[in-house]
């Protein structure tokens, strides 16, 4: 698979998974943590460290001024996700007690391993 054919399975992908909850999918915060979790599939190594691997790149790419106002938008996202989604279906998901809000990092952590388990083999 080539590239470009790979990326666009990959976002295809992530937007499978996060069709799951009910993120509002208009916002600059859902665009930002689809791309998080697209770059952090495609190098493995950038979950470590999302503040200095991640957000910088989303912001150059965005003209952002801070890749923190990268990190608003998608906790933004993820608080209105977590007040709209069903309880059960998070828990369930993110394998957490029923009063937990999954992170940004958890998030895209499930969503990479739930890619490399079904891709990669």
């Amino acid at each position: 698979m080539n590239k470009i054919t790979n990326e666009k399975a990959i976002k295809q992908f992530i937007e499978n998974e996060l069709c799951k909850f009910d993120f509002r999918r208009g916002t600059k915060g859902y665009k930002y943590l689809k791309e998080a979790i697209c770059l952090c599939i495609i190098n493995e190594n950038a979950i470590d460290n999302l503040t200095r691997n991640v957000f910088p790149i989303i912001a150059k790419r965005h003209d952002e001024k801070s890749y923190l106002s990268i990190k608003w938008c998608i906790e933004q996202c993820i608080t209105t996700m977590y007040n709209n989604t069903p309880i059960d279906i998070i828990s369930k998901y993110f394998m957490l007690p029923e009063n937990l809000k999954p992170s940004l990092k958890l998030i895209i952590y499930t969503i990479v391993c739930s890619y490399e388990n079904k891709h990669v083999k």
